[in-house]
C-alpha cells in the first residue's frame, strides 16, 4: 500500500475511534459531583465546535502548505488531547483537550479528503477511507463500553495509541514534511497520482495573508458550478439523520432498552461501513449514488417509529452511501483544500445545528411528525438537478 494512503487510512480510524470513545464514559469522566447532563454536553461538545470552527481555516492552509503538512498537523493534535484526556482528570483540561482533539479533525479531514480526490483511484479509496472512518466510530463506542470496567479511560488510551502510530508513520515522510517545495500533492507513488495535478495551482509559500482574497475564492468555489447544492444536501442529510439519532433515546424509552438502542445505532455504522465499500466500487453516475443514499435514509427515518433497528441500518447505508458519491461529485469541480473544508462545514452544520433547530417542535408537534416532516424533506431533495 501506498505509504500516504496508510498514513490517511490508519489516521482516521484512530482519530473517529478516539472521539466516539468519550461518549460511553461521558458522566464519569465529569466526575461525581460535575455528572450534569450540561458538564456532559460540553464534553461532548468541544469537539465538534472546535471541528466545525477550523474546517475551512485548515482548508485554505492546506492549500497554502499542503495537504500532507496539514493532515500531519491534524494528527498531532489528535495525538496530544488523546494523552491529557488519558492522563488528566482535571474538568477545564478535558473541555480544552476535547476542543484541541476537533482542531485536530479540522485540520485532518479537509487535507485527507483533497488528497484522495487527486488519486487515480479515488472514488474506491474515498470507499475505503469511509469505511475505516466509521469502523472507528463504531469501535470507539463499542470497546469504551467493554473495557470501561477496566478503567473508564483504558479505550481512550488504546485509540490514542494507535494515533501515536499514525504519527510514527508520518515521520517517515519527514523529508517531505520539511521540503519548501513538496506540497503533499506530488511526487506520489505510481498508480496513485492524477493527471488533474498537472493544472493544479502549487501550494502558497509566501507568509503573506490576503483575509479579502481568500474571501474571494470561498466564493468562488462556493458559486462554482453548482457547489452550493452539494453543501445544502449535505446539510439536510446530515441535518435530519442527526436529529433522529439525537431524539431517538427520548423517543424510544418506552419500548427499548439501552442495550437495544446500542445494538441498532451500532447498526448504521455497520451499514455505512458497508455501503461505503460498494460505493466506491460500483460503476455508477455520482448524482445516482446520492439519491440511493437519500431514498435509503429517508426510508430508515420512516421505519424508526416501529423497526428501529432496519431503520437505523438503512439510515447508515444512505449516509455511507451518499457521502461518496458527494465528495466525489465535490471533487469533479473543485478538490482544493478550501472546498473540501466547505464541504466538511456542510456536514458538520447540518450536524450541530438541525438537531437543534429541529428540537424546538418536537413540543407542539411531538416525535413522529418531526420524524415523518424530516423524511419528507430529504425526499424533496431528489428534485434538486445536480451533477
Amino acid at each position: 500500500m501506498n505509504s500516504k494512503k496508510l498514513i490517511l487510512y490508519s489516521s482516521v480510524f484512530a482519530i473517529q475511534g478516539l472521539s466516539n470513545a468519550v461518549i460511553p464514559v461521558l458522566p464519569e469522566l465529569a466526575g461525581e459531583g460535575n455528572a450534569s447532563p450540561a458538564i456532559s454536553s460540553l464534553l461532548y461538545s468541544g469537539y465538534f465546535v472546535g471541528a466545525l470552527l477550523t474546517l475551512l481555516p485548515f482548508g485554505i492552509l492546506a492549500d497554502r502548505i499542503g495537504n500532507l503538512r496539514v493532515v500531519g498537523l491534524g494528527i498531532t493534535l489528535t495525538v496530544v488531547s488523546g494523552l491529557f484526556i488519558s492522563f488528566s482528570d482535571n474538568l477545564w483540561i478535558l473541555g480544552i483537550s476535547r476542543f484541541v482533539e476537533g482542531l485536530g479533525c479540522g485540520a485532518f479531514f479537509p487535507a485527507a479528503f483533497s488528497m484522495l480526490a487527486e488519486w487515480k483511484d479515488s472514488q474506491q479509496s474515498l470507499g475505503e477511507f469511509n469505511f475505516l472512518l466509521n469502523a472507528g466510530l463504531a469501535s470507539g463506542v463499542f470497546f469504551s463500553g467493554m473495557l470501561a470496567e477496566l478503567g473508564i479511560k483504558t479505550a481512550i488510551s488504546i485509540f490514542t495509541l494507535l494515533a501515536g502510530f499514525s504519527f510514527a508513520l508520518l515521520l517517515r515522510e519527514s523529508r517531505e514534511l520539511i521540503s519548501p517545495d513538496n506540497s503533499g500533492r506530488k511526487k506520489e507513488k505510481p498508480g496513485v497520482s492524477n493527471s488533474r495535478e498537472i493544472s493544479r495551482e502549487e501550494p502558497e509559500t509566501s507568509v503573506s495573508f490576503k483575509p479579502r482574497k481568500y474571501l474571494e475564492r470561498i466564493g468562488q468555489a462556493f458559486f462554482e458550478n453548482g457547489f452550493w447544492k452539494l453543501w445544502g444536501i449535505s446539510v439536510f442529510l446530515y441535518g435530519a439523520t442527526g436529529l433522529l439519532t439525537s431524539n431517538y433515546a427520548d423517543y424510544s424509552a418506552g419500548f427499548l432498552t439501552k442495550p437495544e438502542l446500542g445494538l441498532a445505532i451500532s447498526a448504521s455504522y455497520l451499514a455505512a461501513m458497508l455501503s461505503s465499500l460498494a460505493a466506491g466500487r460500483i460503476r455508477a453516475k455520482n448524482k445516482n449514488i446520492v439519491k440511493a443514499g437519500i431514498i435509503l435514509a429517508a426510508t430508515g427515518i420512516l421505519f424508526s417509529l416501529k423497526m428501529p433497528l432496519l431503520a437505523f441500518f438503512l439510515i447508515g447505508a444512505g449516509g455511507g452511501a451518499a457521502v461518496i458519491g458527494l465528495i466525489a461529485a465535490v471533487s469533479r469541480i473543485n478538490s482544493s483544500g478550501v472546498a473540501m473544508g466547505l464541504f466538511n462545514t456542510g456536514i458538520y452544520t447540518g450536524l450541530g445545528l438541525i438537531p437543534i433547530f429541529g428540537s424546538l417542535f418536537i413540543g407542539p408537534l411531538g416525535y413522529e411528525t418531526v420524524f415523518l416532516g424530516s423524511a419528507l424533506v430529504l425526499l424533496t431533495i431528489l428534485l434538486v438537478k445536480f451533477e
